[in-house]
């Protein structure tokens, strides 16, 4: 309970009403007072202008208001961040890139006592960027082959303009590379910028199909069939683990194995191609400048 001593804000971006959104206004009904961002912060954070989904902020506070009928709802602008609305009690926002950057305005009061609260409510990029390291079949590889086209696959990703998430491809054959691919979107690189990305309307895993995107592994299968290159035998490097549906085209075109140094968030793909005879190893990147430290462990390959 909220005591006379301390009063207690709950601040957040609501671009749409869900069950997610009703929970967590349900859970924080015992603030003093729920604040919403205004459209004044779609200047102060460009991103928020391009999502397509949301509803006017006033919108949004009347629907707040029948979901927590008895708790002070109103929305907030950065001109009343400036003055002063925030005070220097305890603050709940969600745990999300938008309100890492709000709390770190020097117009955010300092004495604020900040509770982030970690709970999926809408895509963010630490939400895009999340994954948990796949399985591997007993086999690290650091390997300098396996190494140099992992790093190719590293650079090509970075040929991407994708927000999100940027991902490479390498196939190659007895030491030679038959083709390397990026993920991209149709019908240009800038689509889910001008139009907005559908994927904002789905949660993780579902309706993968819908989307303006061509993941790389997608993208290198295509480019091989179209100039008749056989990729049956070859090995595959990806800078991340290949989601289910490229899971699925990597097994049909035939790979021997899948080399990978980055960690998915839909494992779907990982039981796919272990049900396509595809063998999965981890190449241990660490050792090479700006490479993090993480994945598997154990006992190393050559």
């Amino acid at each position: 309970m909220t005591t006379a001593m301390t009063t207690k804000q709950t601040i957040l971006y609501l671009p749409v009403v869900h069950a997610g959104y009703e929970d967590f206004l349900t859970r924080h009904a015992d603030s003093d007072e729920i604040l919403l961002l205004g459209r004044g912060f779609a200047e102060v954070f460009p991103k928020l202008a391009k999502d397509i989904r949301g509803l006017a902020p006033e919108r949004a506070a009347r629907h707040a208001r029948l979901i927590v009928p008895g708790t002070e709802v109103r929305v907030l602008e950065p001109a009343d961040l400036a003055a002063g609305a925030v005070r220097a009690g305890l603050v709940v926002l969600p745990d999300e890139e938008i309100m890492h950057l709000l709390a770190a305005r020097p117009d955010f009061p300092d004495e604020a006592e900040l509770r982030f609260e970690s709970t999926f409510l809408r895509w963010d990029r630490e939400w895009s960027r999340a994954g948990r390291p796949a399985g591997f079949d007993e086999r690290i590889s650091r390997a300098k082959l396996d190494r140099r086209f992992m790093t190719a696959a590293r650079r090509e990703a970075g040929r991407s303009s994708d927000w999100w998430r940027q991902v490479g491809a390498v196939a190659a054959r007895d030491g030679e590379v038959l083709r390397v691919a990026h993920n991209h979107h149709h019908p240009t690189e800038y689509t889910p910028y001008i139009d907005g990305d559908p994927r904002n309307d789905f949660s993780r895993g579902v309706r993968t199909d819908l989307s303006t995107a061509i993941h790389a592994e997608a993208s290198l299968v295509a480019g091989a069939a179209g100039e008749g290159t056989s990729l049956a035998g070859a090995d595959l490097y990806v800078s991340t683990f290949p989601c289910p549906g490229c899971a699925r085209l990597v097994v049909e075109a035939g790979f021997r194995a899948c080399y990978f140094a980055g960690p998915y968030s839909m494992l779907d793909g990982e039981e796919i191609l272990r049900a396509g005879g595809v063998e999965l190893v981890w190449v241990d990147m660490t050792g090479d400048a700006g490479v993090p430290a993480d994945g598997p462990t154990g006992s190393a390959s050559n």
